[in-house]
């Protein structure tokens, strides 16, 4: 309706039992304004319901259709004060038409503080209910006593009262609907809530609630429902209620109490609904509902319990639904619940603390839902958990009627699991592990009977399915199989048991995993560094992780046995042929940056069933690939190179097509024949061109190598040649001295040594050297010194007469004075002529404490002959100058420093 005003409207009804009269307004603010004929009372049997919704009809034009119709229930919803609008002009026959009205509801559009006042002024003698929401009052409106005395109902919520009406109920009699009707069977359901009221009388109800109502005196009187909701409520008396008969609803929800006076609920026997979510509440006590044996419903969500006592609720046994979520419940004591009710369907225990289970949850007989869900519950002790059950109580629970059906073996058939099950809520708990692997054949029953007639659903727990679920996943499978077509689908059950983890079966459901999938991380031996090993359950092999380790080779060693190795995602450029490739079972190297396999390594992988290796970049493959023979093998996304060295490939494919992947994906990525599949390809196309410049970069190169290993070799062993020269050829080429040639120089050695090496010398040295053809002259003392010269002038003559000089360095002459004075004369020499004069002949290990520091230091740069070198002797003869037949002035070759070194 869009007008302000409403006139001249003519009801032309035919003579009907109810009329139902609604305004719905599109716009707030429009008033409704009715007038009726004069000749309308023959409609005065049509009992009238008016309602309104955002617009107001004012008590005038109300009085215009009682005139006509038997008025009795106003409805008006987001009214205004326009309600009052003319009442001055209303005559005393427009008050009588009101006067049948049995209902008034006045749903304000914002709170005014204003109450009509007609409802105070005149009296309401058939008035039985009355609503008056969001006017904004602060007490209920006065005079009510004596101007609706036959009041049922008094309902003033979402006001702003701060004190309950003190008197009402003032009438303990019930009243009957007007005319003898009676509410439809659906219809009274609705009015009446679940509560027991009888179709043809009016509800009897307080409803105070959303107010600002802080104390509260005790109540009196008949009254069906009391709702004190959404108020300042901080304490109760234990008399509130005591005075109060046939209470069916208390609603004390949504305030601040924090303690139940122990007989606050005494006396009140026909209580069926009690709600108390939303308080402080700490504590409840069986005593405190001994007299509500009938409850059907009882709210205590949203407190602050922290523990159910024995007997809480055991003697309520027409309980329907208990809702104690938000809490912080840890402990349910035994006995905590009617366990032997036949009428509980419903328990709410969310939003808690328990870490279990309660038992009581399998006791209970026809139980449909519990809700655990978002608590602390986990299976960890599972084996302890189950055997604490009482089977007795699970079978009296069961639809198994008697012993006889309990099967004496560890699994229950599924033709005995019930088409109905109790659905048990575990979400968002702890649950990690089920773990059925250490249940005796008892636990195993039990939890086959749970598992038949309850469904666990588990979303949002963390579930991890290593080889602890394994025997769990069997066990679920076993259940599934026995199945018949008789039972519901008991897999759909197992739908919320999710896996959560490892992330190798995340988000699967368990009865779906794989169960070469389950496995558990071990510590075994020669497990690599970066890696992380598992032993997997069904055949205990060894699966060694390294993925996206960013790993640059493959490992060095494996552990024993059979073993998985996954090293997909790293950063590895080749495979080489580890030893224990031999072990692997299954490979995986996708996603690396392999561009060289060694052949050895498919040598080695005869027992290989899955391999991967795509998305690498391998130009070849070695043809030993060919001898593997693999369930699974991936060569996919790699820049194969179609030449004359791939030609081998297109047979080998088109052989292998049984367990390669995707082999229409296997193609080239040279220039030639980009993106063409390798099987497809003719033989001829796989063709290597000539390049001339390549092959004589490659001769040249290759010369030039040769070349510097040549040069290396004989830079390195020059030593060694030159000495074999002169062995087998008598030949010196490189070490010309010029001094051998001296007509002077008679001895072609000058030999230094200890009289304690006089043996050596005479019967090893000098036997040795002047045996030679021809022979080598030498001067030793003991002979060739001149009868009454001067020791020293016959050294220094023996040394400038000697074109070397062979000095035999012993610990003995080391100690000798002598011995280390004609060293320090060679010495001298040869730092005035600048030659290499003196050969050095070491017999034995030198006490470094006898070496001075002159020729310690010439030892250190200057090379000596060990006795010990098994090219002793020719090294020597290469050192000597060359000697000559019958002559003393032969030329000498030049002393190399270097003779000793290698």
């Amino acid at each position: 309706m869009n007008t302000n005003e409403l006139t001249n409207i003519t009801v032309r009804y035919p003579r009907l039992y109810n009329v139902h009269i609604y305004f719905i307004c599109q716009q707030s603010g429009i008033i409704i304004d009715l007038h009726s004929e004069q000749n309308a009372t023959k409609f005065k049997d049509a009992i009238t319901y008016v309602v309104s919704n955002n617009c107001t009809v004012p008590w005038t034009s109300l009085a215009a259709v009682g005139k006509v119709m038997d008025l009795r229930v106003v409805h008006q919803v987001n009214m205004t004060s326009d309600i009052d609008r003319n009442i001055r002009n209303m005559t005393q026959e427009d008050f009588h038409s009101i006067m049948n009205i049995n209902t008034l509801v006045m749903e304000y559009e914002s709170a005014t503080s204003h109450v009509s006042e007609l409802i105070y002024q005149r009296n309401w003698p058939r008035m039985a209910e009355i609503w008056i929401t969001n006017s904004g009052i602060t007490a209920a409106p006065g005079n009510l006593t004596r101007t609706m005395p036959n009041l049922q109902a008094l309902s003033l919520p979402h006001n702003n009262i701060v004190k309950q009406p003190s008197s009402f109920p003032w009438n303990e009699n019930e009243e009957a609907l007007p005319r003898g009707i009676q509410r439809s069977p659906a219809f009274n359901v609705n009015y009446a809530r679940g509560m027991q009221i009888e179709p043809n009388i009016f509800f009897r109800v307080l409803d105070l609630s959303n107010n600002a109502i802080s104390q509260l005196s005790p109540f009196s009187g008949y009254l069906q429902q009391l709702q004190l909701s959404s108020n300042r409520i901080q304490n109760l008396s234990g008399d509130l209620l005591l005075k109060l008969e046939g209470m069916q609803l208390l609603d004390i929800s949504n305030n601040l109490i924090r303690f139940l006076p122990q007989t606050l609920l005494k006396n009140q026997t026909k209580l069926l609904y009690l709600k108390l979510q939303n308080n402080l509440i700490r504590k409840v006590l069986a005593s405190q509902f001994e007299d509500t044996t009938f409850l059907k419903v009882i709210d205590l969500s949203h407190n602050r319990l922290q523990r159910l006592k024995q007997g809480t609720f055991n003697m309520l046994n027409h309980l329907e639904e208990i809702l104690l979520q938000n809490n912080q419940i840890r402990i349910i004591e035994p006995n905590a619940f009617p366990e032997s009710s036949i009428r509980l369907k419903t328990i709410n225990l969310s939003g808690n603390k328990l870490t279990i289970v309660p038992p009581f949850t399998f006791y209970i007989k026809n139980l449909k839902y519990v809700d655990y869900s978002n608590n602390k519950i986990t299976f960890d002790q599972l084996q302890s958990y189950i055997l604490k059950l009482d089977p007795a109580k699970i079978q009296q629970a069961s639809p198994l009627s008697s012993e006889s059906e309990f099967p004496k073996d560890c699994y229950l058939s599924s033709e005995k699991a019930a088409s109905e099950f109790t659905k048990i809520v575990l979400k968002d708990n702890q649950i990690t592990h089920i773990n059925t692997s250490d249940l005796s054949c008892k636990g195993k029953l039990l939890l086959s009977v749970i598992t038949k007639f309850y469904s666990l659903y588990l979303e949002g727990n963390p579930l991890h399915c290593d080889c602890n679920m394994y025997q769990t996943y069997i066990f679920l499978q076993n259940l599934i199989q026995m199945q018949t077509p008789f039972v519901s689908d008991i897999r759909s059950r197992f739908s919320t048991w999710i896996c959560r983890s490892p992330s190798s079966i995340a988000n699967r459901k368990l009865i779906d995993v794989d169960k070469s999938l389950f496995r558990c991380r071990e510590a075994v031996k020669d497990c690599p560094t970066m890696c992380t090993c598992y032993r997997r359950t069904v055949d205990l092999s060894i699966i060694v992780d390294c993925a996206k380790r960013n790993l640059l080779t493959i490992p060095e060693k494996l552990p024993s046995g059979k073993v998985e190795l996954d090293l997909r995602d790293n950063h590895i450029e080749s495979v080489t042929g580890a030893h224990y490739l031999a072990n692997v079972t299954k490979l995986q190297l996708q996603n690396n940056d392999i561009s060289q396999i060694d052949a050895d390594a498919f040598l080695l992988l005869r027992n290989v069933s899955s391999l991967n290796l795509a998305t690498n970049q391998l130009v070849y493959l070695p043809k030993q690939i060919s001898q593997i023979y693999p369930q699974r093998l991936d060569i996919t996304n790699n820049p194969f190179k179609c030449d004359c060295h791939a030609g081998w490939m297109k047979d080998w494919l088109l052989t292998s097509k049984h367990f390669l992947v995707n082999e229409q994906s296997i193609t080239c990525s040279d220039e030639d024949h980009h993106g063409n599949m390798i099987s497809t390809l003719e033989e001829d196309e796989f063709d290597c061109p000539t390049d001339i410049k390549l092959i004589i970069s490659v001769t040249l190169g290759s010369l030039l190598f040769l070349i510097f290993v040549t040069a290396l070799l004989v830079y390195k062993f020059s030593i060694e040649i030159k000495v074999l020269m002169y062995t087998h050829l008598n030949w010196h080429p490189f070490d010309k001295f010029s001094e051998d040639n001296d007509p002077n120089k008679i001895y072609d050695a000058f030999v230094t040594y200890s009289n304690l090496d006089y043996r050596w010398v005479i019967h090893t040295l000098r036997r040795t050297l002047e045996s030679q053809d021809p022979p080598y002259r030498l001067c030793v003392h003991d002979r060739d010194f001149s009868v009454g010269e001067a020791i020293m002038d016959n050294v220094q003559n023996s040394l400038n007469q000697s074109k070397r000089m062979i000095m035999v360095l012993s610990n003995n002459y080391l100690r000798s004075e002598w011995c280390m004075m004609e060293f320090q004369l060679a010495h001298l020499k040869m730092l005035k002529d600048r030659s290499r004069y003196l050969i050095i002949v070491v017999t034995e290990s030198l006490d470094e404490t006898l070496v001075n520091e002159e020729l310690g230091a010439y030892l250190r740069t200057n090379t000596y002959l060990p006795l010990s070198n098994r090219w002793f002797w020719h090294k020597l003869k290469y050192a000597m100058p060359t000697p000559h037949r019958g002559s003393n002035r032969s030329s000498m070759t030049q002393y190399l420093p270097d003779v000793t070194r290698l």
